[in-house]
């Protein structure tokens, strides 16, 4: 309502501005300045954008990559007196190199970043940095400042037309609005520096914390000082939403040189963690032909490997793929992400059957990965057999225990439910994959259905009237926005 009676004043305003404003010149000025001020916002808008913008993000996830960064992100978050099951985290799918946190403690590190790194202690000294504006309360705070900016922006507006209106010289309103637009960008990108400084200084605290030193954070931000020297639309989104400045890269340096510690994850363990990541995700989201060509079979490593095998696998040469994860297989049986990469293969190329042996050593060997119990789970629907279902059921109810934000767990429970002929409990599972999916309509639809063959005030009911609210809300929320 606040937006809607806001532009509503704004417009009347300069209505009665244009009307009684004298000389085009003053004009066109008046009208410039009205625009560098809504550009100043809207350009300070964009800082946060990935808030607004995470949820329509493609976001990828992958146990092995996942176990990777919580191993790493768990001492420190703890060092930051952060509880690690409070904090969501997830890749996007996104070439661009780039961090952020949203509300809620959800940090998200962009594929982009993590194929750029060159070693785990830059990306351990994201994570720290990120992990400073987390417990610094960084992005409610910002959101605030950003009200605070867009009111500022409002009232400026306002009170340039007015004065425009009230003298008959654009230009009087127009120095109304371009003091305003200084203030308000001053305002923000002094905020903004202040932010960055403090969840710098956190990092090193965090990582001195951790036995660990800040070179990896240096040797990361060494490299956003080039994307700087570039132009704006060149430069990849971290370089735009984290301004960097000299005095926060010599403070680091200083700091790590005052540091006799060893460099954030400079393990072996740490190493070749980093580099199967690495290979992974370049084997899964680069071209065969760009893979091949990173990883050449003159590389007989562990991560190049393993790119390869995922690279023959994406170009449907089965014949090619499997022989490489065999071979890795017999050097590291009980690796569990080998067996889960053997089964997604036998899987998606019509082997069902064949996959569900792989399938169930790699949940053997990992038993706390939801999202392989999950691929298990879809295996043994997929086969068609109905014996198969309560096993199904049992693995799927075991991983939304552990991740309840599963979109997909959901409705393959939805579905072996549906086979069952449990239509509540399929009624129940699909108004939670709708929720998670972003489609209230169908989730309280589904949630009515199962309400219905629910006994009153049971775990399940319970649950339902949980979602029936937040479907509700999210209703409402997307009809006052429009």
């Amino acid at each position: 309502m606040d937006n809607i009676e806001g532009r509503s004043l704004v417009n009347s305003m300069f209505s009665r501005a244009v009307a009684h404003s004298s000389g085009a010149g003053a004009l066109r000025r008046f009208a410039m300045a009205l625009m560098a001020l809504t550009a100043a916002v809207t350009l300070v808008l964009t800082w946060p954008a990935q808030t607004a913008r995470a949820q329509g993000m493609s976001l990828i996830r992958d146990a092995e990559i996942e176990n990777t960064i919580r191993d790493w992100a768990t001492p420190l978050l703890r060092a930051a007196g952060v509880a690690p099951e409070s904090v969501t985290l997830r890749m996007v799918n996104d070439d661009s190199l780039n961090a952020f946190v949203t509300l809620g403690n959800k940090m998200y590190l962009h594929t982009g970043l993590l194929m750029r790194s060159e070693n785990p202690g830059q990306v351990i000294g994201v994570i720290a940095h990120e992990i400073g504006h987390i417990a610094g309360g960084h992005a409610v705070r910002l959101k605030d400042e950003l009200e605070r900016a867009r009111m500022l922006s409002l009232i400026t507006s306002a009170l340039g037309m007015a004065a425009a209106a009230g003298t008959g010289r654009g230009d009087v309103g127009s120095a109304v609005i371009l003091g305003g637009s200084q203030a308000a960008m001053r305002n923000l990108f002094s905020y903004s520096r202040t932010q960055e400084s403090s969840a710098d200084q956190a990092a090193i605290k965090y990582l001195r914390a951790t036995g660990q030193n800040a070179d990896g954070l240096v040797e990361f931000f060494d490299i956003l000082g080039d994307q700087e020297m570039l132009l704006s639309s060149q430069q990849d989104a971290y370089a735009r939403t984290h301004p960097l400045t000299r005095e926060r890269i010599t403070s680091l340096e200083h700091a790590v040189e005052a540091s006799d510690l060893p460099p954030a994850g400079d393990t072996a363990a740490d190493r070749m963690r980093h580099a199967r990541m690495v290979a992974k995700l370049v084997g899964f989201l680069k071209t065969p032909g760009v893979t091949f060509q990173r990883y050449p079979e003159t590389d007989t490593s562990l991560p190049a490997r393993y790119a390869r095998a995922i690279a023959w696998y994406r170009q449907g040469k089965l014949d090619e793929a499997l022989p490489v994860i065999d071979a890795l297989l017999a050097d590291y049986p009980d690796d569990p992400y080998f067996h889960e990469l053997k089964g997604q293969m036998l899987l998606e190329n019509g082997r069902v059957a064949d996959s569900l042996s792989s399938y169930r050593r790699a949940v053997e060997l990992a038993p706390r990965e939801p999202l392989i119990r999950i691929a298990l789970a879809h295996a043994l629907i997929e086969t068609g057999d109905d014996s198969h279902l309560e096993a199904a059921r049992e693995h799927l109810a075991q991983a939304v225990k552990e991740e309840p934000q599963a979109g997909f767990a959901w409705r393959l429970l939805a579905t072996v439910h549906g086979r069952r002929g449990d239509m509540t409990m399929a009624s129940y599972a699909m108004a939670e994959s709708a929720l998670l999916h972003g489609d209230p309509a169908q989730a309280a639809f589904h949630a009515e259905r199962a309400e219905r063959g629910l006994k009153t005030g049971d775990p399940v009911w319970l649950r339902v009237q949980d979602v029936k609210q937040r479907a509700d809300t999210m209703m409402t929320e997307m009809k006052n926005d429009g």
